[in-house]
């Protein structure tokens, strides 16, 4: 499984609340593609994907937070 990060363009140590997730385990998803939107105390900011791959895992859910460089999911790399 590889690891999907919480990007550091959002700042160092910034803390992100998980808004929406646009895939679904089991959802395919091409590099860059957005795969959900998380949102700081000034911007809310759409997450690409690193790769392409099968989301197999979602660590961070919705409502949740997190801060940058944390593991918010794993896929499958396609």
């Amino acid at each position: 499984m590889n690891e999907i990060v919480l990007p550091k363009e959002l700042g160092e140590d910034a803390e992100s609340s998980v808004v929406l997730w646009y895939k679904e385990i089991g959802d395919a998803f091409e590099k860059d593609e957005t795969l959900l939107e998380v949102q700081t105390e000034k911007v809310t900011f759409e997450v690409p994907a690193p790769f392409s791959g099968i989301l197999k895992e979602i660590k961070v859910h919705r409502g949740e937070t997190a801060k940058t460089g944390d593991v918010i999911a794993l896929a499958q790399v396609a």
